[in-house]
């Protein structure tokens, strides 16, 4: 579950990052906007060439187990993971003393890191996007009583009306809940 969950993090950043340097590279100012439709080969080259990627590896396997690319769903396979840093030790080496200490310097440390390495920045220019639910139907996920939304984000493309971007979201809440609760997304 873990593994998909940033499967889909990750691709969520890829695609805002995606969608803002081709807002940049292809705003109606910038000399290397095409004069026509791209093809898909020509889409797919031209955004392999403004993000510097050269190549892709071969994907994950799905279909054969032992293909040397087979995909993972065991986590004991994974291999070593590296050790995480204490989390009641600064930066510098100052052990955490306090509560205090904890939420004035320790916390804003680990959540700098978080924001940059996991969570990532939001660029300042990102496209706003407004979403439609598609439909709506109340299921059983195992034996929970769940809610499931399939909505459209229609993202802004007025800085370059030749693309149309849409984001395909299907969003599962708890029938019964009475307040905020966590969510499960999939793009």
């Amino acid at each position: 579950m873990k593994n998909r969950f940033l499967r889909y993090l990750f691709i969520a950043i890829l695609f805002v990052a995606s969608v803002w340097l081709l807002g940049e590279q292809l705003s109606p100012t910038s000399t290397q906007a095409p004069a026509g439709q791209l093809t898909s080969e020509q889409d797919h080259q031209r955004t392999m060439d403004s993000l510097h990627i050269t190549s892709l590896r071969k994907g994950a396997d799905p279909n054969h187990l032992d293909a040397p690319n087979a995909v993972n769903y065991d986590d004991s396979k994974a291999g070593p993971s590296t050790a995480l840093p204490d989390p009641l030790v600064m930066k510098d080496g100052t052990k955490v003393a306090t509560p205090a200490m904890w939420w004035r310097e320790r916390r804003p440390e680990v959540m700098e890191e978080f924001n940059r390495e996991v969570y990532g920045r939001v660029p300042p220019h990102t496209p706003k996007v407004k979403w439609q639910v598609t439909s709506l139907s109340r299921e059983l996920n195992g034996d929970v009583s769940v809610i499931t939304k399939k909505l459209v984000g229609h993202v802004d493309n007025s800085s370059y009306p030749a693309i149309t971007v849409n984001i395909d979201l299907t969003l599962t809440t708890p029938a019964n809940a009475h307040g905020p609760v966590p969510v499960i997304m999939q793009f």
